[in-house]
């Protein structure tokens, strides 16, 4: 029981230090698919500055290893690496569609906008938000997974 609990620590761990590594390379990846995503009609001014990213960010990545570890615990190593893709494309999939709505979101708004461009600091856009919703949103189908094991065991259990 020990040994579960402490694995399940160290997989939080990892996620929780992949996150505060990736941090930087996360920021500016959506600042791109601002960019990206609204044909350049937004612009960053400022300095793009911060000590801290997003607890909350932090904390879901690392519920993300923690239940994908959980998961995938008895499977075999190509399902794992299968599981692992779906949560990465899924994970993909919605930080471009969270980024891309919140990008035209913010054009939208802009009423006194030249040119239909907005200018934004880089401390407007709410990324703890943006990464935390996507990879929270990307554990559905391991969530799933636990929910169908639970009524099966139930259904079981109660036969």
């Amino acid at each position: 029981m020990i040994r579960k609990i402490l694995i399940g620590i160290l997989f939080f761990v990892i996620g929780f230090g992949i996150a505060i590594y990736a941090d930087s390379f996360f920021r500016r990846l959506i600042q791109d698919l601002f960019q990206w995503t609204t044909n350049n009609r937004i612009k960053f001014g400022g300095k793009d500055f911060y000590l801290f990213g997003n607890p909350i960010y932090f904390t879901s990545f690392g519920l993300v290893f923690l239940i994908f570890s959980i998961i995938n615990k008895k499977k075999k190593t190509k399902k794992i690496v299968l599981n692992g893709i779906l949560l990465v494309l899924i994970f993909g999939t919605l930080l471009i569609g969270i980024s891309a709505l919140d990008a035209n979101l913010k054009v939208i708004e802009c009423t006194a906008c030249d040119d239909g461009t907005r200018r934004l600091g880089y401390h407007e856009i709410n990324y703890g938000l943006i990464l935390a919703t996507s990879s929270l949103l990307s554990l559905i189908p391991s969530l799933i997974t636990i929910l169908k094991k639970r009524s099966k065991a139930s259904v079981q259990q109660n036969v």
